[in-house]
């Protein structure tokens, strides 16, 4: 394992603990059996085989960002927690596509130096385990470009479900259409239920963790679903930078529905699933976004770390068999 990726692992450990047997990172998460359907107009853009008509089977997690199974789904009555959706599209010729989307609008890191620079600047320290503020002020004085995800981050609210967040797959990646045309574009899942946010007061009457629960339940009664929206870039935006965000200006287009089925019956099982933000197939390309390959490198890290490691019980009961 490459050195660099050690490191950041040793980084998310050092700020978020280390909980044997579950990921390094979003390990507080339910997967669920889904649907997608691509959109007519997605054919047109891509090659890629999850996008040429007939509905995809899929493999859907959604999840808090923390590094423990036990931490709180909001920060505070009054700020949100970063989540996630991940998707594992099912391939007609076999095998699988994957992505991974945070509600976030651009990332807090430009390289991987940076992201374990900034993991570091935030461990806990001392006896209340806090982070020393020093340092983390130390850190975004020489790299104003995190702002913008702290800012974002920060004004994240406590939601009442994961069905009303929008997911940003946040990092650059290209189109290949039939012709060999080539369109850089950024993703995200789009709720079909209204962005909403709990206030103070209601946000004071959740348990600590509820966003689990809560979405088992709404699956069982009624229709969850995103619609897949690709940002296409113009000439000069960033490919290379994910705390960049591009001009609201750039044309947007629906390439498809998700919708979620039911959960999926051995979540202990599905712990061992990589949604990987690289797993793309012909039609669709990387970008030259480091942190996006390095981000594939410390998943692969943190499965091979918990496929070793034995849970410890009990464990959350939210979290499934």
């Amino acid at each position: 394992m490459a050195e660099p990726v050690q490191e950041a692992i040793h980084a998310m450990e050092a700020y978020a603990g280390a909980e044997k047997g579950y990921r390094r990172a979003h390990s507080r998460g339910l997967v669920f059996h889904a649907t997608f359907t691509p959109s007519p107009d997605a054919r047109g853009l891509t090659t890629a085989e999850h996008f040429q008509g007939p509905p995809i089977r899929t493999l859907v997690r959604l999840s808090n960002a923390a590094g423990s199974p036990h931490a709180a789904d909001r920060v505070s009555p009054t700020r949100g927690r970063v989540l996630g959706l991940a998707v594992r599209f099912t391939l007609p010729s076999g095998g699988f596509a994957t992505w991974a989307a945070a509600n976030i609008p651009v990332f807090l890191a430009r390289t991987p130096q940076e992201f374990i620079q900034l993991t570091t600047a935030q461990r806990p320290e001392g006896e209340k385990r806090k982070p020393n503020p020093l340092r983390l002020l130390g850190y975004l004085a020489t790299h104003l470009n995190a702002l913008r995800g702290f800012k974002g981050v920060a004004q994240l609210k406590p939601t009442p479900s994961f069905a009303h967040e929008r997911f940003n797959g946040i990092h650059a990646y290209h189109l290949v259409d039939a012709h060999g045309q080539r369109r850089t574009f950024r993703y995200s899942w789009v709720p079909l239920a209204s962005p909403t946010s709990l206030s103070e007061a209601e946000a004071t009457q959740r348990p600590e963790q509820y966003l689990l629960d809560e979405i088992r339940q709404r699956v069982s009664r009624e229709r969850v679903a995103w619609e897949l929206e690709f940002q296409l870039a113009q000439p000069g935006d960033p490919t290379h930078d994910a705390t960049r965000a591009w001009p609201e200006d750039r044309p947007r287009v629906t390439v498809g529905r998700l919708v979620l089925e039911r959960p999926y019956e051995d979540q202990r099982e599905s712990e061992l699933f990589v949604f990987d933000p690289t797993g793309v197939v012909p039609g669709i390309e990387l970008s030259d976004d480091p942190i996006l390959r390095f981000r594939a490198q410390v998943y692969r890290e943190s499965h091979h770390r918990r496929s070793q490691e034995t849970k410890p019980e009990p464990k959350p009961t939210d979290l499934g068999q």
